[in-house]
């Protein structure tokens, strides 16, 4: 065996960087930071990996490999630095250009010492991988590597922007199967099991590398020209029999609106996906080797039609992926909320049209403002575009801002320059970035061009920037009728900010409502369209529920914090009624006894079912908040 040195890396670390480039060291220690990465990537070219895996029967044995890693260096430059946080002697022997080297390991990384040589190089490491990225049981395990666990089972470049191919070769007992990101090539029995060789992937981010392997059974589905693969451990009949064809329909279904909607063909060589019994999330976009949890996949006799659509809506969102996050990646993990607000809006206009009884205009409402108004209202608020830097602390990325606020801004952002626009630019985008790495700010560049909206200016103040506006409504009547409308913006953290976007406002009177639409980019608005109206019982702004503010309708407004019935007004307003007044509540604009009282009152009236839910909720809240 070839020695090891292990040691604390980061003081050897820092004299070979600092020895062997130009410019400041990069940081280095646990995890991967931001200026570990980009020095890699500024050096590194044409990546390749070829891994020998062997999962043991015994699940308390662990699993162990060979690494071949092949690369270019496009400068001479400091020793290459892998990323491995295996076990302490998870490294086993090691070469470098087919020679023994000997290597340092420790603070998650081993050192290679390749200084001064540009050109092609090949390091080969025999590793021990932890269990921890691997989810072992006796009957089966899966990878799930994001956002930076691959180095916890063998040694890589575990950063986004280091796309590489890699050629899989998977040792596992005797009766199971196995499935990775490419196709397979060959299946041979061997000394210690049955192995797996898969074909050489597309270029991918360790995150997305992928493979799963137990005792599954295979369904496989052929329509419009491709093969669905299925790999699942249903054992129930009836149950994998009344789901399984709407399983495949479901994913036919997304792919052939992708494939229109993006003008691009389905970019990777094959569509696996599997069914994994209590699985993390609901789902993850491994390319050719999609995972979901079998729960949200196989549902029971007579499922709701919140159930239905939440499984169609699971399935376009992975599939989605396959363009966005897959195809075109972030560089780095400050942009992971891009990949998930373009499944879930991808995944929203492939799968609504086809549940037309349920109102996806209110349940977007509710899924996403009241959320992220939690957390824009608060002094901590943070930006739906983050500073990261190290993929270690990448979890912290993850929260109502991203997954509430920034589907609402792309909404917006559709609406400000057209869904065509949005379309074309998006098409650009893939096209331009395929199977390499981008950020929001190429997103944006594109779309600038296509329209004479300033995109960079509504990118810093929408993306960029924590919090939410304040926009008092403020009315002037005269003989019954309105003589004027407006609408006064301002910032709560006093810099002064401007949100540019657009606003309903809906005038409310015994039996109806009128909407007055507006588009807000300046400090204050007269709503000219409102003037002349019969003054209304009540105004609600915000009424469209894509507005995204906290709204105060000005003292000596009619109804101020009144919210209609459902005689008067649709269920989507009467929803952004009660967040406004329940926004009052906790802004301090209105008491919280009036505001149980007006709930109390309010609920054996409405009909909607997804309405009543908001104010159980709001007057749980209210009483553990302000009444005991």
């Amino acid at each position: 065996m070839i020695p090891v040195r292990h040691a604390c890396v980061t003081a050897a670390l820092l004299g070979f960087l600092q020895a062997g480039c130009r410019g400041p060291a990069a940081e280095v220690g646990r995890g991967v930071s931001r200026s570990l990465a980009q020095q890699r990537v500024s050096t590194l070219a044409d990546v390749r990996y070829a891994l020998d895996v062997e999962v043991p029967p015994d699940a308390d044995r662990p699993v162990t490999g060979t690494v071949r890693i092949q690369f270019v260096r496009q400068r001479a430059a400091s020793p290459v630095i892998l990323d491995f946080a295996g076990p302490a002697d998870g490294i086993g022997a090691v070469t470098l250009d087919g020679r023994p080297v000997d290597v340092t390991v420790g603070d998650e990384h081993v050192v290679v010492p390749v200084q001064g040589r540009a050109g092609q190089h090949q390091i080969t490491i025999a590793f021990t991988a932890s269990d921890g990225a691997l989810n072992r049981t006796t009957e089966f395990l899966h990878t799930l590597f994001v956002p930076d666990r691959a180095r916890t089972a063998f040694p890589c470049f575990d950063q986004p922007d280091i796309k590489a191919r890699y050629t899989l070769s998977l040792t596992v007992p005797p009766g199971w199967t196995a499935v990775g990101n490419a196709p397979l090539v060959a299946v041979d029995t061997v000394a210690t099991g049955v192995q797996y060789r898969f074909r050489e992937t597309a270029p991918l981010p360790t995150y997305l590398f992928a493979f799963a392997a137990g005792r599954f059974d295979v369904a496989t589905h052929v329509a419009t020209g491709r093969t669905l693969r299925m790999l699942h451990r249903e054992t129930d009949p009836e149950r994998l029999g009344r789901n399984v064809s709407e399983i495949f329909e479901l994913h036919v279904q997304a792919l052939d609106w992708l494939e229109s909607y993006t003008g691009i063909p389905y970019p990777f060589e094959k569509f696996d996906f599997v069914a994994i019994p209590s699985f993390q999330y609901g789902g993850m976009e491994h390319p050719g080797a999609v995972l979901y949890r079998a729960s949200t996949l196989f549902l029971d006799e007579s499922p709701t039609q919140a159930e239905l659509l939440g499984r169609a809506s699971l399935i376009a969102h992975e599939t989605a992926h396959m363009w966005f996050g897959d195809l075109v990646t972030m560089r780095w993990f400050d942009d992971v909320w891009m990949k998930e607000v373009f499944a879930n809006f991808m995944a929203a206009k492939i799968v609504n049209p086809a549940f037309p009884s349920i109102d996806h205009e209110l349940r977007f409402f509710l899924a996403h403002h009241p959320a992220a108004y939690a957390v824009d209202r608060t002094a901590g608020a943070n930006p739906i575009r983050q500073d990261l830097e190290n993929l270690a602390e990448a979890g912290t990325l993850y929260g109502a801002i991203i997954y509430q606020k920034a589907p609402i801004v792309m909404r917006q952002l559709e609406h400000r320059i057209g869904a065509a626009s949005l379309r074309d630019g998006l098409r650009m985008y893939l096209e331009r970035f395929a199977f390499g790495n981008a950020d929001w700010s190429d997103l944006i560049a594109i779309l600038d061009e296509l329209t004479p909206e300033d995109l960079v200016l509504w990118s810093e103040i929408w993306v960029q920037s924590a919090g939410r506006p304040r926009v008092d409504v403020l009315l002037d009547t005269v003989g019954g009728r309105i003589r004027g409308l407006e609408l006064l913006q301002s910032d709560p953290a006093g810099r002064g900010r401007l949100w540019p976007q657009p606003v309903v406002v809906a005038l409310g009177y015994e039996d109806s409502i009128v909407r007055i639409p507006a588009r807000m980019s300046v400090p204050r608005l007269e709503v000219e369209a409102a003037e002349g109206h019969p003054a209304p019982l009540f105004i609600i702004a915000g009424a469209d529920g894509l507005s995204y503010a906290h709204f105060r309708p000005g003292a000596g407004t009619p109804g101020q914090f009144a919210v209609p019935d459902h005689r008067s007004a649709p269920a989507l307003v009467r929803a952004v009624a009660w967040v406004t007044r329940w926004d009052a509540v906790l802004e301090g604009d209105t008491d919280a006894t009036s505001f149980v009282q007006s709930v109390l009152a309010a609920l054996p009236q409405e009909p909607d079912e997804l309405n009543v839910q908001l104010l159980l909720q709001l007057l749980e809240q209210a009483y553990w908040r302000y009444l005991t």
